[in-house]
């Protein structure tokens, strides 16, 4: 059985395939497309045309990379924030499902926390699962960011925040480096927005923090080029962090693409991911940073791998 594994978000489309054989699920190809649902703007609550057609691209793309790695028996497409908070975004799973063949489900945030858990969880090894404190676990997405609090075995509390990077960049809208007065207002946005989180923070008192998957794949990758690349996780060390973070405060885009280990899918994002991260950080403390390279796309592989186990199909 083969299976692939689209995760639709706002700025990349991502493809995971995999094939599952008695034991195992067998990895064969992962590839990442920029889709741009967030071109045109995302405060007018609807996928703009020109997004349309970069999505479409998008797809085409991934559909001819499945086909060249030998096809797929299941092809399971999961849209997020952009889609399920646009006024037409079943006029968009509407017309992607037509074009390709295939059945867009729009999940909700509370789901894609729930996938995003069982990704990280996935990547982790055991001395860091097996610690007796509390996890917090953070996907920074382009439309919306998704919490998780874990014992490492179950979900404590999850939410997802309409405070994706996208939203944020068309929201707080700047030329570059960033202002100090946009990183303020920024900040006290968010801290605002975040109370709910901060209040399970105070409950729970997490000590390990893991961003899984994007922005924090490129923190990663700017940290510590060229290291560990087989390892799906890396403790990132807090003064590397700060100092990252001062570095990207103080640049432009064309510096950041110039910079080992910056992906240009994220270039006009990570400064205000930084941002956030820097402020979960401060208000957390934890004791151990740590980035897995996994996240929706794997969790949803493994939930489909464990139907297959049990049921012959997946269900």
């Amino acid at each position: 059985m083969r299976v692939a594994v689209l995760d639709l978000g706002t700025n990349v489309f991502n493809l995971l395939l995999c094939s599952f054989e008695a034991g195992r699920c067998r990895h064969i190809c992962e590839y990442k497309r920029a889709a741009r649902l967030g071109a045109g703007g995302l405060s007018g609550g609807r996928i703009a045309d020109t997004a349309f057609e970069t999505a479409s691209d998008a797809l085409s793309a991934i559909m001819r990379r499945i086909d060249d790695c030998g096809g797929a028996d299941i092809i399971l497409p999961y849209a997020t924030s952009a889609v399920r908070d646009a006024g037409n975004g079943g006029e968009f799973t509407k017309c992607m499902n037509g074009r390709f063949g295939i059945e867009i489900e729009v999940i909700s945030g509370e789901r894609e926390a729930e996938f995003i858990f069982r990704g990280i969880m996935e990547s982790l090894p055991s001395d860091l699962k097996d610690r007796k404190e509390n996890i917090l676990m953070l996907d920074i997405g382009g439309g919306s960011n998704e919490f998780v609090i874990s014992d490492g075995k179950n979900i404590l509390w999850k939410r997802s925040f309409p405070l994706g990077m996208a939203r944020m960049r068309e929201k707080f809208d700047y030329a570059e480096p960033i202002p100090a007065d946009v990183v303020s207002a920024f900040g006290r946005f968010c801290n605002s927005e975040l109370q709910p989180l901060w209040a399970e923070i105070e409950k729970y008192s997490p000590k390990l923090f893991v961003g899984s998957s994007g922005s924090f794949d490129t923190f990663r990758d700017l940290l510590y080029f060229n290291q560990d690349g087989d390892k799906p996780y890396k403790i990132l060390e807090r003064d590397k962090m700060k100092g990252l973070h001062e570095r990207l405060l103080a640049s432009n885009s064309q510096q950041r693409l110039s910079m080992p280990g910056m992906s240009p899918i994220r270039v006009d994002y990570i400064v205000l991911a930084s941002v956030f991260t820097q402020l979960v950080l401060d208000r957390t403390a934890p004791d151990v940073i740590c980035q897995s390279s996994y996240s929706l796309k794997e969790g949803a592989m493994a939930v489909c791998y464990d139907s297959w186990l049990k049921n012959g199909k997946i269900v």
